[in-house]
């Protein structure tokens, strides 16, 4: 009942001091059913958390939150389908930090500008990628690794589902970090990467964490760190790649956030972000989301627009740095 009253509370403090007309918009929201646009297949993390966020949502709104995945051209199908939507929070989308943060420096001629033709609504959850590596190496931590790669007679590969993703630049992090010459293994998913791993065809990968843990768990990898600045509730005992190396790398965590049409008001924006956040409290969608290692957040909308402009700025020096450009 004091959660309850807490809530209510929460949410009369949310809308004072809006414009009349903006409050009374976002008092009433949603007053019909509203769609998250995944611009991906089925099964990603960004889909995922669309899906699992949308169930309670629904209970809690009493309208229909639908999920649609409108997979094609590398993410841009669905987020134009969101940019060309009327800016009023009955249509979201779902996007990856590699849309909003990395692919805008390596795919200079899409259709669409993140940061002019979506508003940020809130960061719904994050992933942390794992530094794992074939049994075989006969290394535990990062640490034995560096030692490893550093003996003149090896020649360290690495793989990732392609050029441009995360697990590239982290991996490219790392080696320039420490001043590694790694041979880099491009694959058409994650799967066949970490499979690939698994079998000794590949050295070693940065992979997200949900990926990998059947793997991990499997003992066919063997998981050397947390590529994030803390540890995992899921696997509490493997270090981060900072406790183990004593470098610091950035954190290197998948997360998605919901983006709205640009001119989508703030007042609703700052409503939907504060449903999110307390579904997010709820002790059952925790227990779902931490079964796969993800973390959920439901931040605001200034916390979305500071994460998305900060990977920007960090994957944009690493991109630079390795002269990237996919287009």
């Amino acid at each position: 009942m004091i959660k309850k009253l807490a809530r209510i509370l929460a949410g009369a403090v949310l809308l004072a001091g809006l414009p009349p007309a903006h409050a009374q918009q976002a008092a009433d929201f949603p007053s019909a059913p509203v769609r998250i646009i995944v611009p991906y297949g089925a099964g990603g993390s960004a889909d995922i958390l669309a899906r699992a966020v949308s169930d309670k949502l629904t209970q809690l709104w009493g309208q229909s939150v639908i999920v649609e995945n409108k997979p094609g051209g590398i993410g841009t199908i669905g987020i134009m389908t969101a940019v060309k939507s009327k800016a009023d929070g009955y249509t979201l989308v779902s996007v990856p930090v590699s849309d909003l943060a990395v692919n805008p420096h390596l795919y200079k001629k899409r259709p669409f500008d993140v940061f002019k033709d979506l508003d940020p609504v809130s960061q719904v959850g994050s992933v942390p990628n794992v530094l794992i590596v074939n049994p075989a190496l006969g290394v535990q931590t990062a640490a034995e690794l560096l030692e490893l790669a550093r003996q003149p007679e090896r020649s360290l590969t690495y793989g990732s589902p392609g050029v441009g993703s995360q697990a590239h630049l982290a991996a490219e992090a790392f080696a320039r970090k420490h001043a590694l010459a790694l041979t880099h293994i491009p694959y058409n998913s994650v799967s066949a990467a970490i499979t690939d791993v698994a079998g000794g065809h590949v050295d070693l990968m940065f992979a997200q964490l949900p990926s990998a843990l059947p793997f991990i768990q499997g003992k066919t990898v063997t998981l050397l760190g947390m590529a994030a600045g803390q540890r995992s509730p899921l696997l509490p005992n493997a270090p981060t790649l900072t406790e183990s190396t004593g470098e610091h790398y950035g954190d290197f965590v998948s997360w998605s956030g919901f983006m709205a049409p640009a001119g989508t008001p703030m007042a609703v924006r700052e409503k939907i972000a504060h449903d999110i956040r307390q579904v997010m409290d709820s002790t059952d969608l925790k227990q779902v989301l931490a079964g796969s290692g993800t973390v959920g957040i439901g931040s605001t909308p200034q916390e979305l627009s500071d994460a998305m402009r900060a990977d920007y700025e960090r994957y944009g020096r690493i991109i630079t740095d390795l002269n990237l450009a996919l287009d």
